[in-house]
């Protein structure tokens, strides 16, 4: 899970999972190693199913641009997992001889979707980077239909085309065109935090507040619905 790598633990350690996929079990368990680095054992088991038919999309390295999508109907009607490589002919042979790399991911899959406002068509742009802020062009797509697709889908889209639909006319509809190959999820180390000190402070006045209305410092690492309000 992003961010549980070699993470530091004094008593517990609380992890949001953003690419948790939908309507599929998912089980939950941990290494742990001493400050030496010597394997302490597993943790305990925990399977959970996240139930949902709306589809996500973010990039992995910024959770905080986390936007709802509607598949469009060209979305994921085909596959196509191509083998790198070629079939020779060798003299004296009457069959050819497959030299191959091996099955690739998907390439070239469509998962055009839609969105209703204007806020979240920046959001899907934003995700694939802007003209001040440079990202990996990869986006996590957590479906919430039947498509057959990877759950979660990693997609490297090199070009987000944004179509219009009825913004000319008054509008906030507006399509995206997105195409790519299926691609690694960056370094699973690395992630931005959705709850910061500074919105804890932005909204406690004092630290006795913030205190007085949590019993443990798990509790107040979970206060998720305070994230973003340094923001506001």
């Amino acid at each position: 899970m992003r961010g549980g790598f070699q993470a530091a633990v004094s008593g517990a350690l609380t992890r949001i999972d953003f690419e948790i996929p939908f309507n599929t079990p998912v089980t939950y368990w941990a290494e742990m190693f001493d400050v030496a680095g010597l394997s302490l054992g597993m943790t305990d088991r925990t399977t959970t199913t996240l139930y949902s038919t709306l589809t996500w999309m973010h990039n992995p390295l910024d959770p905080r641009g986390a936007v709802q999508v509607e598949m469009a109907d060209t979305a994921a009607r085909s596959f196509s997992r191509p083998s790198g490589g070629e079939i020779v002919h060798p003299l004296g042979r009457s069959f050819g001889v497959v030299i191959s790399s091996g099955r690739s991911g998907l390439r070239d899959l469509v998962m055009d979707c839609y969105t209703a406002t204007l806020e979240d068509a920046d959001k899907v742009q934003a995700m694939f980077g802007t003209y001040s802020r440079g990202f990996v062009p990869v986006a996590c797509i957590r479906v919430g239909s039947t498509m057959r697709v990877p759950k979660p889908l990693f997609l490297g889209v090199l070009d987000a085309v944004e179509e219009d639909v009825d913004i000319r006319y008054g509008g906030t509809f507006t399509a995206h065109r997105l195409t790519g190959d299926e691609v690694s999820p960056p370094t699973p180390a690395l992630v931005v935090p959705l709850l910061t000190r500074a919105d804890l402070n932005s909204y406690y006045p004092t630290r006795a507040a913030l205190n007085a209305d949590h019993v443990s410092r798990l509790e107040v690492n979970r206060h998720y619905s305070l994230a973003g309000t340094a923001d506001q």
